[in-house]
């Protein structure tokens, strides 16, 4: 986080249980994923070579493989996304007079926002919470830093602050869309408060990031389901996305 350029309006630091606990428990995650991967993989040489059972049973062992693969890939792109948020010694979120900063991430200002949207995952959470099997192993993917609350800024030119980020590994978490008339291509920049905030200091944040960009004009939501909210924020990200008619 580089100095911020204005005044200081809030500062929002780390829950220091989730900071310790989540990248913990989202390395376990990550070494789990190789285990099972590699088990797998060495599961069906073996089956193969061996010639012992058939091709369905390696196709239960390859599908076992594809499953390990993306609790990987999810594993290792969430860490990513938790750098953005976390760091030694730095606030998680700092919102100032000109705008607003993460742990790993450099101040954006206000006028580079193109949108502040956010998702409020929590209710679908609950429920599924509820299901025997899925309630345990959301448990634990939150545990791992799958927070329910997703603040996502968009941000006018993704490419330029990407190129300002010194962690690659974070700022391959910016996503970048189509390229507007401008030559700029805007950029996702996703926050999951919840994972390393506590619940109020979380909901506060994410309050005041919609009032902020509400006295600034800038476009702004709230969410309880997930294709609304993609359906909203498609076309402020790419000019190309299709829009419903009428």
């Amino acid at each position: 986080m580089t100095v911020p350029v204005g005044p200081v309006r809030f500062v929002a630091q780390p829950d220091p249980v989730k900071a310790a606990s989540v990248p913990r428990w989202n390395r376990r995650f990550i070494t789990t994923g190789w285990v099972l991967l590699v088990l797998a993989a060495l599961g069906v040489v073996a089956l193969v070579v061996t010639g012992f059972g058939s091709w369905f049973t390696i196709g239960l062992v390859v599908v076992f493989g594809l499953a390990a693969g993306g609790l990987l890939v999810t594993s290792l792109l969430r860490g990513r996304m938790l750098r953005l948020l976390l760091a030694p010694g730095a606030p998680v979120l700092v919102v100032t007079d000109t705008g607003v900063a993460t742990a790993g991430m450099p101040e954006v200002p206000w006028s580079e926002l193109a949108f502040v949207g956010v998702l409020n995952d929590r209710p679908r959470t609950a429920r599924l919470r509820a299901v025997p099997i899925f309630g345990q192993a959301g448990g634990l993917a939150l545990k791992a830093g799958n927070g329910t609350l997703l603040c996502e800024l968009g941000v006018r030119d993704g490419e330029a602050l990407r190129a300002r980020l010194s962690d690659r590994g974070a700022a391959s978490r910016i996503g970048l869309y189509g390229r507007w008339p401008d030559g700029a291509r805007r950029g996702l920049v996703p926050l999951l408060m919840d994972a390393v905030l506590t619940d109020d200091v979380a909901a506060t944040a994410v309050q005041l990031l919609l009032a902020e960009a509400s006295a600034r004009g800038i476009p702004h939501a709230l969410f309880e389901q997930a294709l609304p909210f993609t359906a909203w924020k498609g076309p402020l990200l790419d000019p190309a996305w299709p829009t419903p008619p009428g």
